[in-house]
């Protein structure tokens, strides 16, 4: 791995840990052990840190919004797909933790990241129209746009809701995020009692999430 990549995966790690705010260049760089000056030739500072993990962010986001065979899923296969995107959110979640004060610090974040919350709502909104048109979810025009805002706030602000009120480590936050939404989406899924509850098992059972690898975000570099 080269030593820009580690920068950015350890800076990713430690922004996600501790806060951004709290995390300073002299401390990636100690966490690296090198000096703040072979950190500074690869990147004159945090700016240029939070801009390169955006970057990466933006290519990761693009792979997992593809629409190809999303009008394809069955509902049994929702569930595996609402969990890809909120592992994929979930790796770069320091984005969207206190984003009002990152868009201050850093003002070019803030256009991309808005785009990718939009192309994520009309991912969903996509996704329950194609359910609804073949008769495998049941909910109204209005119900379908409610259920987009709601899985949306899941997705991105869920594990702040997390960070704040229990002591869950990284996969049961992402299992809980996947729990919140199931509730909201396996009722209107037009499957019979038998089909819901092997669904019910497989989520309850949390197999599912920690038989699910999440993809480094050096994949997106």
């Amino acid at each position: 791995m080269k030593t820009a990549q580690k920068i950015l995966l350890t800076a990713l790690t430690l922004f996600n840990e501790h806060g951004e705010n709290t995390v300073t260049s002299v401390d990636i760089a100690l966490e690296l052990d090198i000096s703040p000056g072979n950190l500074y030739y690869h990147f004159k500072g945090k700016d240029s840190l939070v801009s390169a993990l955006m970057k990466m962010h933006e290519q990761q986001m693009q792979k997992v919004l593809n629409r190809d065979k999303l009008n394809t899923l069955h509902p049994e296969e929702i569930m595996v797909y609402l969990y890809l995107l909120i592992d994929s959110i979930h790796v770069f979640r320091f984005f969207y933790r206190s984003p009002a004060d990152l868009a201050e610090k850093y003002p070019a974040i803030v256009r991309p990241r808005q785009h990718i919350i939009t192309r994520l709502n009309k991912q969903l909104a996509f996704l329950f129209d194609s359910l609804s048109q073949r008769d495998m979810l049941i909910a109204s025009k209005t119900d379908r746009a409610l259920l987009v805002d709601l899985i949306s706030l899941i997705i991105t602000q869920s594990c702040q809701f997390d960070e704040l009120n229990s002591h869950m480590d990284s996969t049961m936050q992402r299992y809980h995020a996947l729990s919140l939404m199931m509730v909201s989406v396996l009722p209107r899924l037009a499957l019979s009692d038998e089909q819901k509850k092997q669904l019910e098992q497989i989520l309850n059972s949390q197999d599912f999430v920690r038989g699910s690898a999440t993809h480094s975000p050096l994949d997106f570099a």
